[in-house]
């Protein structure tokens, strides 16, 4: 069985992606093409378009003939899109299978600082996109290279259209016309969502969208609270005053990334210059929040401060919190699956008074901690003693 794997952000698709998959079909004629938006791609900088949106536009793809099929897989997938572990997963549930890999000229120039490409070089044949036969000679030498680590490279004659995604939002937020540039279907789910206009996009990532994303990436246990959290956070906003909807986004994704590696955790926050000098000696606790933060907003796109600051700060909150900040912190602490002693008392707190309970919550925190022998993470002394300050002696 051939499987060709075309992979991509496609944050859009457009015509220059329908010619190549097209040349790729004649080429190799598999039994199956898959079109794989990525999930975080491990060469390029995340993009702000939800993935199931990305997904939805690919459906374009469907229309260059039957055998060509749209795969979740890799958005799916916690952490960065590896091909490796992509081409893993498609050998392991097709044993049989050959796999055709597509790649750019650019790609093969730099193939060697691919993850695990040894491996790759071993499971896949790559196929490149090449202009002319002059292109072909000039990486030539690229691709024998390649071939004396045990790889496979056949070179696909396609004329490459000179046109980039990133040219296509570019336009879209400047008000000119693209649909000569997007295939038909692609430019509809870019008009339904009203993607690339100067940032409006963001704010279609809806709480129903954050829901099954929540589902999707959480075990059960963890889903519940998430869900139990999300309750009391709209409950707390309607009381306070505060926007439900952004209360609701924000707890939805606070606990997004608390299961995923303790070593991914602190990768993503390097890799986003966050807490660089001591992440490592941080309490643990803050780390997933403030991967959560970086996920919102550098894969799904979200600017909304309000929202990213709630979900960063969830765990010890800050000095200067504000309204979203203190109901996020709060419904982490008090939802109805939440059992540890102090609990009911905190709950009983909260119905009266949102910052009283505050302070009774960071004061329990920290004495937690102090107990346990843990880290304190300043954010939260500065905080508890900001808000003494202010109820008691304001």
């Amino acid at each position: 069985m051939k499987i060709l794997l075309f992979g991509g952000t496609f944050d859009p698709p457009h015509i220059g992606h329908m010619a190549l998959l097209q040349a790729a079909l004649t080429e190799v004629q598999p039994d199956l093409a898959l079109v794989m938006p990525d999930g975080v791609p491990p060469h390029k900088q995340a993009f702000g378009t939800p993935g199931e949106q990305r997904y939805a536009m690919c459906a374009a793809f469907l229309a260059l003939g039957p055998q060509v099929h749209r795969c979740r897989h890799e958005l799916s997938v916690p952490g960065k899109s590896y091909t490796a572990n992509t081409v893993d997963y498609l050998r392991r549930r097709w044993p049989d299978c050959e796999v055709f890999l597509v790649i750019g000229s650019d790609m093969l120039l730099s193939f060697s600082t691919w993850y695990r490409s040894d491996w790759l070089l071993r499971n896949v044949t790559l196929v490149v996109q090449s202009r002319d036969d002059d292109d072909t000679a000039a990486l030539a030498p690229a691709a024998a290279a390649l071939c004396t680590r045990g790889g496979s490279v056949r070179f696909l004659r396609s004329p490459v259209c000179e046109l980039s995604s990133t040219e296509i939002r570019a336009r879209r937020a400047a008000g000119q016309d693209i649909s000569a540039l997007v295939p038909p279907q692609a430019l509809a789910v870019i008009e339904r969502y009203h993607l690339y206009l100067g940032g409006r996009e963001q704010s279609m990532v809806t709480a129903d969208f954050c829901k099954k994303l929540a589902k999707r990436s959480l075990s059960a246990r963890r889903y519940e609270h998430t869900l139990n959290v999300r309750k009391l956070a709209v409950q707390l906003a309607k009381r306070e005053g505060a926007d439900p909807d952004k209360a609701e986004i924000a707890a939805l994704l606070h606990d997004i990334c608390k299961e995923r590696p303790k070593s991914e955790l602190l990768q993503m926050l390097s890799d986003h210059a966050i807490m660089t000098q001591n992440a490592a000696k941080k309490p643990q606790g803050v780390w997933h929040a403030a991967a959560a933060m970086v996920y919102a907003k550098e894969e799904l796109g979200i600017e909304d401060e309000e929202i990213l600051n709630a979900i960063r700060w969830h765990t010890s909150g800050r000095a200067g919190m504000t309204l979203m900040d203190k109901i996020i912190y709060m419904a982490d602490m008090c939802s109805e699956d939440r059992d540890y002693p102090e609990a009911d008392e905190l709950r009983r707190l909260l119905k009266k008074d949102l910052d009283h309970a505050l302070i009774r919550a960071l004061q329990y925190s920290i004495q937690w901690l102090t107990e346990e022998g843990r880290a304190i993470d300043e954010n939260s002394r500065a905080a508890l003693a900001e808000l003494e300050q202010q109820y008691y002696r304001g």
